[in-house]
């Protein structure tokens, strides 16, 4: 006799393809999963009078959540249709940066669904609309602690993961690289040029890569060590380069103090990290050898380097992995 699947519907972004190795994973764990995710960051309005009534509505009217409307007219439509061939309800319904779906269709998701989960995976700052729907839910988790103080209702703190599955031991990282992706933010950049300096002059060799579609920006700024691309890399590539690297490197953005991913990738696939978020070390990973805080060292990045990598405890190693936490944000 087959053992039914769970039934779990997941919406999110589908920015840089974090949603296809969730549903990988997902399925291979023998979930059945209906995607609801779609291309949020590609909508632009319509014309100059949707952007001024979206304006009025935010500043006048408080409603943070219109855009999130317009967007979803443009580019989330079929999701409803998706939401009308349910059988049934699904078990669950994990719903990660839920402010990208207007109130009204997220209403309509947790109709089909008996346990309903939000994850707000970046700062409630940078996306304050969220703090409309958290009564929505029947959990809602946080992964910056700061948070708190900016919502009101019931809420979880959680952390950030790392993929388990995408491991490969296979793999010899190159000694000395240092590797950092992300999206040209303007307030970290000149950290980042000087962290690169930083690797330089003590014998490291620098592997960042930043995605921009400025082409100013790509034009006047020419480093060693700092690359620049203009079509995003998916998750899964971002892995197999990381995997490549002996030296992770993180930097802390203003809008939130939550742990990122590459500090988990650090911890799931033991690799060294340098970052400028000192909370890192108020967790039970956190090892001297294993992790450079950014202006807060008397030690070179030379000593770093040279000093052999700490092993953690495999269970708190797992503990970090994706496939921990899904099994806690959903069964307990």
């Amino acid at each position: 006799m087959s053992i039914r699947k769970k039934k779990l519907i997941l919406g999110m972004p589908r920015t840089f393809s974090t949603y296809k190795v969730i549903i990988d994973r997902l399925e291979q764990l023998g979930y059945d999963v209906i995607d609801i995710s779609y291309d949020n960051d590609f909508f632009k309005y319509k014309n100059l009078w949707d952007r001024f009534i979206n304006l009025v509505r935010k500043i006048i009217l408080n409603d943070k959540g219109y855009k999130s409307k317009l967007r979803f007219e443009s580019l989330g439509s079929s999701i409803l249709n998706k939401l009308k061939h349910i059988d049934g309800k699904a078990d669950y319904c994990l719903l990660i940066r839920a402010d990208i779906y207007p109130r009204n269709v997220i209403k309509e998701i947790l109709l089909k669904s008996n346990k309903t989960i939000a994850y707000q995976w970046d700062g409630v700052d940078r996306f304050p609309a969220i703090k409309d729907l958290i009564d929505l839910f029947d959990r809602f988790y946080i992964f910056d602690k700061k948070d708190a103080n900016l919502i009101q209702g019931n809420y979880l703190e959680t952390t950030n993961f790392y993929f388990n599955h995408l491991d490969d031991k296979r793999v010899s990282p190159k000694l000395n690289t240092f590797f950092f992706v992300g999206s040209f933010i303007k307030c970290r950049w000149d950290e980042i040029q000087a962290t690169s300096n930083l690797i330089l002059q003590n014998l490291g060799i620098p592997n960042f890569i930043l995605y921009t579609n400025d082409n100013t920006i790509i034009n006047n700024n020419s480093f060693e060590g700092i690359s620049f691309i203009t079509t995003p890399i998916s998750y899964e590539d971002t892995i197999k380069l990381t995997l490549e690297h002996h030296i992770l490197v993180d930097f802390l953005t203003k809008v939130h103090a939550g742990l990122s991913f590459r500090i988990f990738e650090a911890i799931g696939y033991r690799r060294k990290l340098i970052t400028n978020n000192s909370d890192v070390k108020s967790y039970d990973f956190y090892h001297p050898d294993n992790i450079y805080i950014l202006g807060e060292e008397n030690r070179t990045i030379s000593d770093f380097i040279k000093s052999p990598y700490f092993d953690i405890d495999e269970e708190i190693i797992s503990k970090y992995s994706f496939d921990n936490w899904i099994k806690n944000i959903l069964e307990n």
